[in-house]
């Protein structure tokens, strides 16, 4: 073999060695938002954007456990992702919702014990993302219509009585 070849394939290793390693000692620092007034949505939105850096090695894809629900990770610039996903409103939960992340290779192995019928929560995740939900606004506790029906109520009652003693 050539000495070009040699120094060729050497470089070639050392880049794709680069390449593929993975996130050591992620720092995060994320945001969080959710739906907070439910009186004319159906679904209550949740959305967190984190910011990832590495010691060493990157990270390609990253994907989302949400309550054994897998969700793709979006890369919307350099190093800054974002996750979201919806839910009903009767079935949205108050609280924090903690998201557990995987690069490609948790991924395969959460994918792995998921067709094993495994408990997930034994595959470590790289990081994790905790999500606060308040809970959402669906209304006053007294509609409208009903406090203007017993507003009138009271008014004719009221009429109607002082009515009857200036006849009486």
């Amino acid at each position: 073999m050539s000495v070009t070849k040699l120094h060729f394939l050497v470089l070639f290793a050392f880049v794709s060695s680069g390449l593929c390693s993975s996130c050591t000692n992620p720092q995060v620092t994320s945001k969080s938002f959710t739906t907070q007034d439910a009186t004319i949505v159906t679904n209550i939105a949740y959305i967190s954007e984190f910011n990832l850096k590495c010691s060493s090695g990157s990270v390609s894809h990253l994907y989302a456990d949400v309550d054994g629900i897998i969700v793709p990770v979006s890369e919307i610039a350099p190093n800054n992702y974002q996750v979201s996903w919806t839910e009903e409103i009767k079935t949205a939960r108050r609280g924090d919702v903690t998201l557990r992340l995987f690069d490609e290779d948790g991924y395969t192995t959460l994918r792995k014990a998921i067709r094993a019928g495994e408990d997930l929560s034994a595959v470590s995740p790289l990081f994790t993302v905790t999500i606060n939900h308040p809970g959402a606004f669906t209304g006053p506790w007294l509609k409208s219509e009903f406090l203007a029906a017993a507003l009138a109520f009271v008014v004719a009652y009221l009429a109607l009585s002082s009515r009857s003693k200036l006849l009486s």
